[in-house]
């Protein structure tokens, strides 16, 4: 069903969309003490899943975390700031894909993730992570949002690191019970 979803453009960004909408006001809901300067969670798992889906989606992922992140800024955590919230928008969808251009054009990882390693998911991660959190706090700070840039730096980028490598870790999980499901299915 996911694969046969992933086919069409427009369900694959409506996928993207709802989903990291969904994850981002859950993490919310439930990490709001962990939220220690304006636009940083200590552990923020949406972080994750915004790369995750890029890496699957590619530029319609990035898309769609732009949109996501729009209508999440805007609604909800920085209420009417059309323009603050246009821009984290951009830096969210740019950060993932930038990150993961830059491991298929420097560390062999192929385009359609075929025999993927861990070293490339470790180096990913932490370009992600210092993009993320270094272009996000510095919109921030530029927009006078956040007084410290590198308060907001240090918490954003450890809850940066945390949420990719938290959902890396699900997702190969997930992935390997999948395997032995198929595997026991054509037993």
């Amino acid at each position: 069903m996911l694969k046969k979803i992933l086919q069409n453009n427009f369900y694959t960004l409506l996928l993207v969309v709802v989903g990291y909408l969904l994850i981002h006001s859950i993490n919310n809901a439930l990490t709001g003490f962990l939220y220690l300067v304006p636009g940083a969670h200590l552990v923020h798992i949406p972080s994750g899943f915004k790369l995750l889906f890029v890496l699957v989606a590619g530029s319609l992922g990035a898309i769609g975390v732009v949109i996501a992140s729009l209508i999440a800024s805007v609604v909800y955590k920085f209420p009417g700031e059309y323009s603050l919230g246009l821009q984290l928008a951009m830096v969210n969808g740019l950060a993932p894909f930038l990150a993961r251009r830059w491991a298929i054009d420097n560390y062999d990882m192929r385009d359609d993730l075929s025999h993927i390693t861990v070293k490339q998911l470790l180096v990913m991660g932490l370009a992600f992570a210092f993009l993320n959190s270094g272009l996000n706090q510095a919109v921030l700070y530029w927009d006078g949002v956040q007084p410290h840039f590198l308060d907001g730096l240090v918490v954003m980028l450890i809850g940066d690191i945390t949420g990719a490598y938290i959902v890396f870790v699900l997702f190969k999980l997930l992935t390997k019970k999948l395997a032995n499901t198929d595997e026991s299915e054509k037993s």
